[in-house]
Formats: structure tokens, C-alpha cells, sequence
């Protein structure tokens, strides 16, 4: 396997769970039901059109799962997930360094 190819997918990982852990951060609460209706899509269905259906939950679930594992995310009792202190920290930390790299870009 091509080392190119392999950190091309370490990249494409890192990119949806940082879009997962943002919908948290904006919305606790949020559980796999709310991700497989958010990262669902239209399913072709030939000459019948295309309906909505759900995304994948296993994909979903794997992921708020590494989210938990490094403690960005917990479990809400209320249900669903949300945001620990540490998480909403690192977040906004990384959402600084951005701002400031997009402002000397321009």
C-alpha cells in the first residue's frame, strides 16, 4: 500500500470526527439517531426517484466512540452526547488557531 494513500484516509478520519465533535459542541444532546439523519443522503431508486434515507450507524457509532475514548464527548444522562470541559477547551483552542491563520492569510 502506498504511504500516500494511507494518510490521505488518517486525514479523512480526522475530518469527520472533528465535524461530528462540532455538532456536539453546538447542539448537545445530540444521539446516533440525530448523526444517521444528519450524514444521511437521497437513495437512488431508478424511475421511482430518489428518496432520503439514514446513514450509516456503524460508522457513527464508531466514531462517538473514539470521541469518548479521548474524552472530548461523554454520555448526557439526559441522552445522547455532549461536550466535557476538556473537549469545549481543545475545540475552542483549535478554532483560535484557525481564526488566526485565515486572518494573516488575508
Amino acid at each position: 500500500m502506498n504511504i500516500n494513500y494511507f494518510s490521505v484516509w488518517i486525514v479523512i478520519d480526522w475530518i469527520y470526527l472533528a465535524a461530528v465533535a462540532r455538532k456536539v459542541y453546538l447542539r448537545n444532546g445530540l444521539g446516533l439517531g440525530d448523526f444517521r439523519k444528519i450524514y444521511g443522503g437521497g437513495k437512488h431508486r431508478g424511475p421511482r426517484g430518489v428518496v432520503f434515507t439514514k446513514g450509516s450507524g456503524s460508522v457513527a457509532r464508531h466514531v462517538l466512540k473514539q470521541l469518548e475514548k479521548i474524552g472530548v464527548v461523554e454520555k448526557d444522562p439526559k441522552g445522547g452526547r455532549r461536550i466535557t470541559s476538556a473537549g469545549q477547551r481543545d475545540l475552542d483552542r483549535i478554532a483560535g488557531r484557525v481564526a488566526t491563520a485565515a486572518a494573516k492569510q488575508q
